[in-house]
């Protein structure tokens, strides 16, 4: 017996396969046509490794930089996420960025606090915020606090790097070498003195997961180091912790998101590349995004936020504005976005009334979130 399958069903059919692949997957795909190769690893010492392939690099980000609970230990890794950006390590949207960036570094306090001293500390907020005393936030005002904010978050992360660093500067010199960082951040591993003088004789081999970290760090080390000698400062070391707040690490943050995404090569991202599903068309696209919340939020923060001339493209200057946390374009685009969303007479500014009305839109509750999806979900 034939079954016959109309054209359109198997359109549909062949776009679910290919979004159920790609959508429902928090990692981007691969490049399958320059990703067959696998890096391969001398398990037999523990030398300075050969460089990293960009990809590799990537993929050793996005695979080996998990979160761990070091009970209280102040934990050496670069962090994955980053208040006050937009895009955390590895590709995915920083859901919290809006509470990050209006609320400030406390912005965490506001979940776990009864609503009316929530609306009391946001009344404290409009009240700074409002640097004419006009009883209004204006587009201007509003751009200047969540930039004020967010040089609190960059500074937040400077004093967390003056934290770790006397951490693994056993010799109090003022300067970390490679081979400190590397010591201490195998001792944090659970390698022992032992361990470390076998793995430095080559008599041991590093686990799978700490190699791949190992590589991604000393590879990121080197790109900070910027006179070359293996030797960091504290402001070199705040690159290798934090590249997006250092203007000269900014074009590495660039070229891992290319590379992550970019499935041609032609050194720009389209919609299709961003959202890991170049493969399919416009309209597809737009099936894709209204099936699927991760898509629509892709699609959404590539038009709003990444494509400034909407051209359709994303380039490596467009790229270099959006990785930057402290670009005044986050800031405006934000301020014009609360305003657009709490604005109920449209009058370009924003009242106490307004502000209230719409409590939970700024302080950025996964009610007010759960919220707007199902929104555009309709």
């Amino acid at each position: 017996m034939k079954v016959s399958i109309c054209r359109e069903c198997l359109q549909s059919f062949l776009l679910i396969v290919v979004f159920s692949v790609g959508a429902y997957n928090a990692n981007v795909i691969r490049r399958t046509d320059k990703d067959k190769q696998e890096i391969e690893h001398n398990n037999s010492k523990i030398g300075d490794p050969a460089p990293l392939d960009r990809r590799e690099r990537v993929r050793l980000m996005k695979e080996g930089q998990q979160n761990r609970d070091n009970g209280g230990v102040i934990d050496l890794a670069p962090p994955n996420h980053n208040d006050g950006v937009r895009i955390m390590r590895g590709g995915e949207l920083n859901k919290e960025f809006q509470q990050e960036v209006f609320l400030g570094p406390d912005h965490a306090d506001f979940e776990n606090i009864p609503e009316k001293e929530g609306k009391r500390r946001l009344m404290e907020i409009f009240s700074k915020a409002d640097t004419n005393k006009d009883e209004y936030l204006d587009l201007g005002e509003l751009t200047e606090w969540i930039a004020i904010q967010t040089e609190k978050h960059f500074e937040e992360a400077l004093e967390a790097s003056k934290k770790i660093f006397p951490f693994v500067d056993t010799d109090s010199d003022g300067k970390i070498h490679w081979d400190e960082y590397r010591k201490q951040f195998l001792k944090q591993r659970g390698y022992d003195e032992k361990t470390l003088e076998e793995l430095k004789k080559g008599k041991s081999a590093l686990k799978n997961e700490d190699e791949e970290d190992y590589m991604t760090y000393r590879d990121r080390w080197s790109r900070a180091d910027e006179d070359d000698d293996d030797i960091l400062n504290q402001e070199e070391f705040l690159a290798f912790l934090h590249p997006e707040h250092c203007k000269s690490m900014l074009n590495l943050l660039v070229e891992e998101l290319l590379h992550d995404f970019d499935s041609d090569g032609d050194s720009k991202l389209t919609l299709g590349e961003f959202v890991s599903l170049p493969q399919l068309s416009s309209k597809e696209l737009e099936k894709a995004g209204k099936e699927d919340e991760w898509v629509r939020e892709r699609i959404k923060e590539f038009k709003e936020n990444m494509d400034l001339n909407r051209d359709g493209v994303c380039d490596a200057q467009e790229l270099e504005v959006y990785v930057n946390p402290r670009n005044r374009q986050h800031a405006e685009g934000e301020a014009s976005h609360l305003i657009g969303v709490a604005d109920e007479n449209e009058d370009n500014k924003l009242s106490p009334r307004e502000v209230l009305s719409n409590y939970y839109v700024f302080i950025g509750s996964k009610l007010y979130n759960y919220g707007r999806n199902v929104h555009d979900e309709f």
